[in-house]
C-alpha cells in the first residue's frame, strides 16, 4: 500500500477501499437515473489500486428495450442485461451502453466492458438481495459501493420532505443483508441536488451527524476540478452528451460544483436549456463524496 492511503488524513472509505484484501469492487447505483454514472467518480482510483469493478444500474430504464445484450436474471416478471457497447439502447434512455462506449476507449486493457441494467422500480428487497447476491458470487465481489446522487437516500422517514427515496432504501437494505462482501458502503454526492424534491439541507446534514453518532460515518472528500477523478467524470458526462438523447440535470450539476459555479443567478452551458435561472443554487457541498456504512443506514431507517 503507497504511503498515502497509510495516511491518517485519507478518508476511512478510501483506505478501505485500498486494502490489498479488496480485490474486486462493485459501484451500482443506488436508486436510480444516472446514480450509477457518479460512481465513476471513483473508477480512475479503484483501476489505478488494481481493482476489478463490476458496474450495475439500478436505473429507470427499462432493459426490455435494449437489444443486442445478455439476459442473465429473470425472475418475478423482473429482467436483467448485461449491457456492452455493441448493445443497442433504447434511443429515449439507456446510457448504460454509452457508459459501456466510453469505457472501453479509456481503459482499454480491461474491455470490453459491461453494466448490469436493471428498473429501479420493479424490485423488492428480497428480489435485489438475491440479484446482488449472485452478482457477488460470481464475480468475487469483495466490496460493494452503492452511489446516491443527492441525499435522499439517508433521510429517517421523518422529514418534511423525503425526495424519492423508495429505491434508495430498498437498495440500502438489500446490500445491508448479502453475505460474503467484506465492505458495504454508500456514497452521497451532489448534496443540495434533492431540494427539488423538498429535501432540506438541514435534514441531509441532521443524517449525516446521526450516522456519525451511530459510527457509520466513513469519511468524505472534495473532487479537485483537475483530480483524476473529476475528469474521468466530466468526460464520460461529456460522452453521453453527444450520443445520449437525455441530458441529467443532477450529474451536470455535481460538474458545475466541481468546477465552482455557486448560487442560482447564473446557469452554468451544461444546464442550459435544461433549467432557467433561479431553479438551481449551486454549493460546493455539491462536489463532495460523503461515505457511510450501509448497515448504520439501515439501522436508521429502522429506527434504532
Amino acid at each position: 500500500m503507497s504511503i498515502i492511503h497509510e495516511s491518517s488524513l485519507v478518508p476511512t472509505f478510501l483506505r478501505k477501499l485500498a486494502d490489498p484484501a479488496i480485490r474486486t469492487v462493485m459501484l451500482c447505483g443506488c436508486g436510480g437515473g444516472f446514480d450509477f454514472v457518479h460512481g465513476l467518480t471513483l473508477y480512475p482510483e479503484l483501476r489505478r489500486l488494481g481493482k476489478t469493478v463490476v458496474i450495475g444500474s439500478y436505473s429507470f430504464g427499462l432493459p426490455s428495450n435494449i437489444s443486442e445484450a445478455d439476459e442473465v436474471f429473470a425472475e418475478d416478471g423482473v429482467v436483467v442485461k448485461r449491457v456492452w457497447a455493441s448493445s443497442v439502447p433504447d434511443p429515449r434512455y439507456g446510457p448504460e451502453v454509452h457508459v459501456c462506449s466510453f469505457l472501453d476507449q479509456r481503459d482499454p486493457e480491461s474491455a470490453p466492458h459491461s453494466v448490469y441494467a436493471y428498473y429501479a422500480r420493479a424490485f423488492t428487497v428480497p428480489l435485489l438481495t438475491r440479484l446482488y447476491q449472485s452478482f457477488v458470487d460470481a464475480h468475487a465481489v469483495d466490496a460493494v459501493v452503492l452511489i446516491d446522487g443527492g441525499s435522499d437516500s439517508i433521510m429517517r422517514g421523518d422529514e418534511e420532505g423525503l425526495g424519492d427515496p423508495i429505491e434508495d432504501a430498498v437498495s440500502v437494505a438489500s446490500v445491508a443483508a448479502l453475505t460474503r462482501v467484506q465492505a458495504k458502503i454508500l456514497i452521497s454526492i451532489g448534496l443540495g441536488t434533492d431540494r427539488f424534491n423538498h429535501v432540506s439541507d438541514a435534514a441531509s446534514l441532521r443524517a449525516i451527524a446521526e450516522l456519525t453518532r451511530l459510527g457509520g460515518f466513513l469519511g468524505s472528500i472534495a473532487l479537485e476540478p483537475s483530480s483524476p477523478g473529476a475528469c474521468f467524470y466530466r468526460d464520460c458526462l461529456d460522452h453521453l452528451d453527444q450520443r445520449h438523447s437525455f441530458r441529467s440535470v443532477l450529474a451536470n450539476t455535481i460538474a458545475a460544483a466541481v468546477e465552482g459555479w455557486f448560487g442560482r443567478d447564473h446557469v452554468p452551458p451544461a444546464l442550459r436549456g435544461r433549467v432557467s435561472p433561479g431553479e438551481l443554487f449551486l454549493w460546493p457541498l455539491m462536489a463532495m463524496l460523503w461515505a457511510l456504512i450501509a448497515l448504520a443506514l439501515s439501522l436508521l431507517l429502522g429506527g434504532t
